[in-house]
């Protein structure tokens, strides 16, 4: 599970093709002979560290370094979950509380000098350490609400952490551990019924605790240096920060094959491909100029861009005839605004707050934002939980309707005047009142202050912008800084209770940036998290929803559409609904690049 991102940064006016190209074109000479994937990020990466990554730059990079247990079957529709670093999927205990997990031997790390110059096999107590980083105190994991709770024990060695300062990793944990080399055992307090599917997701990659001690910063934290077990490794030497991202083949990569339609795998070992470049290019318009002229291999098509390269929901004829290859799928995606609950002046439980929340999510044009900012490309949200998910109901409608003048009436009743007769409304009692809206500098997000503009000038709201880059955002939303912003939600699975912990209490400074406590919503979560999906859960998410409504905490936003293009030169690409990086899988077929 993963935040998504608004795209970001400002385009240089006067730019040729020839230098956007050169931003992202294979540079060295000495590399032509490798079979070289060639991708583009629209934001920058903030860690290469599984527990601390909770943004999707990261975590995409995060797993094709590191490798969680398990991972999905490239082509079963429905999902199904494989071994990844596992001799067999795990076993679960009839009361779904004890899973069971057999490393299997022979899966290495690459090389570091953390190792002392000796081979490092993978062994159970990599996957039990890692776990123990999310529950460190030091380590600030965002991800710590995955564990939380659920594991036999480790409630009570992160609270003897935080009275000691210093979390415990030999500490014995009951409900974790390793029972020998290969084998651990994680036992939960009540049912885990999906926590499978989180067991492909980067926060439970496998780290070595050598290199975390060597390379650890202030934090606990190895920002800088990953060393994983997974099909590729980072290219020191070729990373420039912000900027640019090398990945090479791991040549300890442990010995698999490439899987066909049928379930079988063939004779054909991957990595397929040697290196991996993902040049940074924060605007749209480059990164499409740049796989028009044959320079990128294969890019979600941003939104901004939509009617450059499709009529309608259907690739342009000219695309169509080069061979360009294009999927389209809705996204296991909530991309939404929200308010902070414990703004002075948005926030909090009185009715007046409440009524200025609803009136401002009546007055925003979200149509307009619809055919702006998502091209069509992106359904109304109605609840917490999308339709790709489990717990997703479709008779669910809690979207407040847009109606400006439904707006301005509650704003009148509720004391909301314009006091000064300047043409904006004061709060009650005449106190000065503007609401903030976050926002990245870049084009996307200037057209989305524009929406916001007129659509709060239409009800008498004024409205300041705070403008910042993506990576400071995400960590001033997540203590509770900013008064509203807008981000997604992106599952890495098909479960729909990681959408409901959005706004579980404990997650505040986590992902529950909304700064929302309500006991009802917690007593309902916790009933809903050790209940097998089906009607019985059905009906507690719809009760989390409709609380979150109930109190305006967030517009419930869209579900968007991906729809990724890649060059007829790609080979064996299959788009995942939950797996975003299955590049070992592919190849380039050079006669048709050339």
């Amino acid at each position: 599970m993963s935040r998504s991102f608004m795209f970001r940064s400002l385009l240089q006016q006067g730019l040729s093709l020839l230098a956007i190209v050169g931003a992202v074109s294979l540079s060295p000479l000495s590399a032509a002979q490798q079979k070289v994937l060639r991708l583009t990020s629209p934001a920058a990466e903030s860690t290469f560290d599984p527990a601390a990554s909770d943004d999707v730059p990261s975590s995409d990079i995060i797993r094709l370094i590191f490798d969680p247990p398990l991972d999905y079957d490239y082509h079963a529709r429905p999902v199904k979950l494989r071994p990844a670093t596992l001799s067999a999927l795990p076993e679960v205990s009839a009361d779904g509380k004890t899973f069971l997990f057999s490393v299997k031997p022979g899966i290495f790390f690459t090389d570091d000098p953390a190792f002392g110059g000796k081979p490092r096999e993978l062994v159970a107590n990599d996957y039990v350490y890692s776990i123990k980083r999310l529950i460190d105190p030091k380590v600030a994991s965002p991800n710590y609400y995955l564990v939380e709770d659920k594991i036999v024990g480790i409630k009570a060695a992160r609270a003897e952490a935080e009275k000691s300062g210093k979390f415990d990793y030999d500490r014995a944990i009951s409900g974790l551990r390793a029972l020998d080399r290969y084998r651990f055992q994680i036992v939960f307090e009540a049912p885990q019924y999906e926590f499978l599917y989180d067991l492909t997701s980067s926060p439970f990659s496998a780290v070595a605790r050598e290199v975390v001690e060597r390379y650890a910063d202030e934090r606990g934290r190895v920002r800088e240096n990953p060393v994983g077990t997974n099909a590729f490794k980072l290219e020191k030497s070729e990373w420039k920060r912000s900027s640019r991202v090398v990945l090479s083949r791991n040549e300890r990569y442990r010995e698999e094959y490439l899987p066909l339609a049928n379930g079988k795998a063939s004779t054909l070992r991957v990595p397929q491909i040697d290196r991996i470049e993902i040049s940074v290019v924060e605007e749209p318009l480059p990164r499409v100029l740049a796989f028009q002229a044959g320079e990128i291999d294969s890019m979600e098509v941003p939104l901004s861009m939509h009617d450059r390269l499709f009529e309608g929901t259907k690739l342009k004829a000219e695309f169509a005839a080069r061979g360009v290859q294009h999927t389209r799928a809705l996204e296991p995606i909530l991309a939404f605004g929200y308010f902070n609950m414990s703004d002075p002046v948005v926030g909090g439980t009185a009715i007046e707050k409440n009524a200025l929340r609803r009136a401002i999510l009546m007055g925003f044009d979200y149509r307009r934002e619809i055919d702006v900012i998502y091209k069509g490309q992106a359904e109304l949200a109605q609840q917490l939980v999308p339709p790709s998910q489990t717990g997703y109901s479709p008779t669910l409608k809690l979207r407040p309707p847009y109606d400006p003048a439904l707006a301005r009436a509650l704003l009148d009743r509720f004391g909301y005047k314009d006091c000064d007769g300047d043409g904006y409304r004061e709060a009650p009692g005449c106190k000065p009142l503007v609401f903030t809206r976050s926002s990245v500098p870049d084009s996307r997000g200037r057209d989305q202050d524009e929406i916001w503009k007129k659509s709060m000038d239409a009800i008498g709201i004024r409205v300041a912008f705070f403008k910042q880059k993506w990576p400071d955002l995400i960590e001033m939303s997540r203590t509770g800084k900013l008064q509203s912003w807008a981000w997604s939600w992106i599952a890495g699975g098909p479960s729909g209770l990681s959408y409901m912990s959005l706004l579980v209490s404990r997650n505040i400074n986590s992902i529950n940036d909304m700064q929302f406590r309500n006991a009802e919503y917690d007593r309902l979560f916790d009933l809903a998290s050790v209940k097998p999906p089906g009607p019985e859960r059905d009906q507690l998410f719809a009760a989390m929803s409709k609380i979150a409504a109930a109190n305006t905490v967030l517009d419930f936003g869209y579900h968007t559409y991906s729809n990724r293009v890649s060059q007829p030169w790609l080979v064996n690409y299959v788009r995942h609904p939950f797996w975003r990086t299955p590049w070992k899988f592919v190849d380039i077929d050079p006669s048709k690049r050339k």
